[in-house]
Formats: structure tokens, C-alpha cells, sequence
């Protein structure tokens, strides 16, 4: 039989949700202006619709199984498929029919409507999504690609290339680079194709000097006055007030994460009352797609026992669109300013959102913390990574590090002496015992101290 598949995704932003026959529907207006509308699930949060292709079903005879093979937009051609392997059902060749033989003729929308729907189920947002979506399309485009067989890597590699020198960045390359390796990857795993047609490729080394954004960590002096003045705030940014700004700052600073997984964050996210406080970010809005477990200072939770009070459960603490619009560099630039921090340094690097994760990670070499502990905290796939992208020193710290140092003879680092001074008046009745028990313990005295007393002397 011919069948359609049914399949739910997220409503869309905006939808008008309504009721008819007593069953509620979502109507919204897509991107070129048309309207649609959907019925909801029985939950009512998710919109409701069949694929565009349909389907041949049969139950097998022997086992019983309902097994399934895709077919084609067109009714008429489908029912000619249907044919077809009712035929070879009945020949019992059944077993012979490769599926990827069907999916090498599926157009390439069809292939991306099912890779779609496979990342709403994995609960990735609908940022990441429509991201990843929009860059496997740009890149079919840009090469041609009606059908799976029109991938390769070698055309991949070239439309990339062509990105760059258009002025595409580097960083922005390897995305759309990571969301064509996840759908090929996909393809694969779903049995789509035999192989990954861009298995080899891999992403381009991006040194910082590539970098079309160069950031910068926050010194502790900065930080502090960026605190403060957002504190003292009378102004709201996108519906947050300046003491929750602060708030913000302060768990970025502290815990390095991004600005969509602080706006995920709801009072159940921290758990405050344990031996060692945490902060929980559903995997769905991190990078990696892992939930991330992150470790608190006391203090820090102590603060956020006292700010959470006022905050509604299940919402989140930092609401509004201030993330997903990415307008964070905007706000905390705002904000620098009114603490009389620069935005930008001489050296052209800016201190936006993203740079408080940079300031953590390098607070964290500064603590001492070992480096895999560092990749761990900062959640990054190398060491490479944290240590030579989000790590920065300054002169100051390299100058406390080369002070720590052996002196040019091997030994120990001479403590310098201190400047003497006569505070009280000199004591002329020192008996020679006293005189004595400083004479024997003449060596184990500090250096600067002999000093002293020698100049006394001679005085």
C-alpha cells in the first residue's frame, strides 16, 4: 500500500494556534510569504505533517514485519513502484531490493527534510538547525547537487574555496565544512549511500592570526569595573536590568558559557545545596551537543542562592532574545563603556560576549589549573584548543613567571633587601652579653639584617 509519513516539529515563531473540530491547528507565513497550516500533536507543542514523498508498505509474509520503501512525489509513479515490487514479493526477491538504489533518486530536498527532522529529534535548537540546514543547502547549491550521487569531495572542497574568497572567514568556512561532514555522516548511518562521499576532508588549521575576530581576556581590574558600573545601572538591555546583567557576567566569567546556553539556563539548571554546587546546560543548546556539568565557587553559589529567589521556575533567568539575536556584544559594549573599559585594545582585539569565555579559560592558566583539566572545564575536543585559541598571557605574566626563575649560578633566587630604616631611637646600653648571643648567631641571620647592624657599627 501506498503510505505517507508522519512526522512533528517544533512550532514555528509566531504561529497562531487555533481550534477547529476539536482539534487544535497552528497557522503561520513562511519565509516567501505563504500561509500554512498544521494540525498539533495530541501534547499540542508540536506541529503535525506527512512527508512530500510517499511510500510503498508491505508486510512480509514469512516474518510478519511491515517493511518499507520510498517512493516518489508523483501518486501515479509510486503506484508503478508499488507494482513493481509486488511483483518481486510475489517471486519471493524480495530480499534483492537495495534501498539505496531508491535513495539515489531522491531528490536532494527530500534527503534535507529527513536530515532535518532527524535533528529535531535529537533536540538540538532550532538555531542550530536552521543553521546547519541552510549551510548543507547553500553548498548544493554552489555545486549542483540535485541528488546524493552529485556530492564529492572534490566539488565540496571547491565551493568552500569559493566561500573564502569571497571574503568567508576561515572559522565560518570549517561550520559550513562541519554541517556538509554531519549530513554525509548521516547519509551513511541511514544507508543512503555506501560511503561518505567527503571522507578525507577535514577541517582547515585556523591560527589566531586568521582569525577575522580577534578577542581578548578581561584583566581582574577590568572586571571589576565592568561589575560595578553594570551593578549601579539604572538602563535595560533587551528587558535585563543592570543587576542581572551583572549576574551574567559573573557566571560567564566563572563557568566560560556561551551566551545561548546562559539564556537556556532556569533556576533548576543550579544546584546550589550540594558538597560541590553545580550549573546543568541541557544538551540540546550546547555546541557539542552534550549536557554540560559545570562546578561553581562557594561564593558565586552563595550569590546566586540570594539572586534566584526572585526568579520564576521553569523560565529562564536570562530571558528574551538577547542570545539568539546575537545582541550580547552590544550589551556588554554598552556596558564597557559606562565602566570606562576599552572595547577594542591597541592590538585590534575585542573584548564582546564571547570574550568572557576567553577570560575564564584564561583565568584558569593563570590559577595553575592543569591543562586537561582546563580542556574538561572548558569543554573543548583538543588541548590545542584551549590552550592556543582561549588562552591568553600578558607581559605581566610573563614577566612573574621569568622572577620565578633559578639565578644564572643554579641556585635559588635571592630575596631582595629590604630598605632599613630607624624607627625607634638606637638602645647605647647594649650589655656584651647581648652582644655575645648576636655574635654566635651571626650567620643565621638575614642578610639584610647583618647589613645593618654592620653599618650601625661602623656608624
Amino acid at each position: 500500500m501506498l503510505v505517507k509519513r508522519i512526522h512533528s516539529r517544533k512550532i514555528p515563531e509566531g504561529a497562531t494556534i487555533f481550534e477547529k473540530a476539536g482539534r487544535k491547528y497552528a497557522r503561520w507565513n513562511t519565509a516567501s510569504g505563504k500561509t500554512q497550516t498544521q494540525p498539533l500533536n495530541r501534547e499540542g507543542n508540536r506541529v503535525v505533517e506527512e512527508s512530500r514523498c510517499w511510500y510503498v508498505r508491505f508486510r512480509h509474509p514469512d516474518t510478519g514485519k511491515w517493511k518499507e520503501w520510498k517512493a516518489y512525489h508523483d501518486r501515479q509513479a509510486s503506484q508503478a513502484m508499488e507494482l513493481e515490487i509486488l511483483k518481486k514479493l510475489e517471486r519471493g526477491e524480495v530480499g534483492l531490493i537495495d534501498p539505496m538504489t531508491v535513495h539515489r533518486k531522491t531528490a536532494m530536498d527530500d534527503h534535507l527534510m529527513a536530515f532535518e527532522a532527524h535533528l529535531e529529534d535529537k533536540e538540538n535548537t532550532q538555531e542550530h538547525i536552521d543553521k546547519t540546514i541552510s549551510r548543507c543547502r547553500r553548498i548544493f547549491w554552489e555545486i549542483k547537487a540535485r541528488v546524493v550521487a552529485d556530492i564529492t569531495a572534490e566539488g565540496v572542497d571547491r565551493s568552500l574555496a569559493n566561500f573564502r574568497r569571497g571574503g568567508m572567514g576561515l572559522s565560518t568556512s570549517n561550520g559550513y565544512f562541519r554541517a556538509m561532514r554531519t549530513f554525509c555522516h548521516w547519509l551513511v548511518r541511514t544507508k543512503r549511500v555506501g560511503e561518505n562521499p567527503i571522507a578525507g576532508m577535514s577541517c582547515i588549521r585556523v591560527t589566531e592570526a586568521d582569525r577575522k575576530r580577534r578577542r581578548r581576556n578581561l584583566s581582574d581590574v577590568e572586571i571589576q569595573a565592568l561589575l560595578e558600573a553594570t551593578r549601579q545601572s539604572k538602563k535595560t538591555f533587551m528587558g535585563l536590568s543592570g543587576p542581572d546583567r551583572a549576574m551574567l557576567y559573573i557566571i560567564a566569567i566563572n563557568t566560560g558559557l556561551r551566551a545561548s546556553e546562559l539564556a537556556s539556563l532556569t533556576p533548576e539548571s543550579f544546584e546550589l545545596d550540594g558538597e560541590h554546587p553545580i550549573v546543568r546546560c541541557h544538551g540540546g543548546y550546547t555546541k557539542n551537543g552534550a549536557e554540560a556539568v559545570l562546578p561553581l565557587r562557594r561564593d558565586i553559589a552563595e550569590m546566586l542562592k540570594e539572586w534566584l529567589v526572585s526568579k520564576p521556575a521553569g523560565n529562564s533567568v536570562w530571558p528574551g532574545t538577547w542570545a539568539s539575536h546575537r545582541h550580547g556584544a552590544e550589551m556588554i559594549r554598552n556596558d564597557l563603556k559606562a565602566a570606562g573599559v576599552d572595547y577594542e585594545d591597541a592590538h585590534g582585539r575585542f573584548a564582546d560576549f564571547h570574550a568572557l569565555r576567553h577570560t575564564f579559560i584564561s583565568n584558569l592558566s593563570r590559577a595553575g589549573v592543569h591543562p586537561r583539566n582546563a580542556q574538561a572545564l572548558a569543554r573543548h575536543s583538543t588541548i590545542e584548543l584551549t590552550m592556543n585559541v582561549y588562552t591568553h598571557v600578558d607581559m605581566k605574566d610573563l614577566a612573574e613567571d621569568i622572577e620565578n626563575l633559578p639565578s644564572v649560578a643554579g641556585s635559588t633566587p635571592i630575596a631582595k633587601p629590604e630598605p632599613f630604616t630607624i624607627r625607634e631611637p638606637i638602645n647605647t646600653t647594649t650589655t656584651p652579653n647581648e652582644l655575645a648571643i648576636l655574635a654566635s648567631n651571626w650567620d643565621s641571620l638575614p642578610e639584610h639584617i647583618r647589613g645593618a647592624i654592620s653599618t650601625l657599627a661602623r656608624v
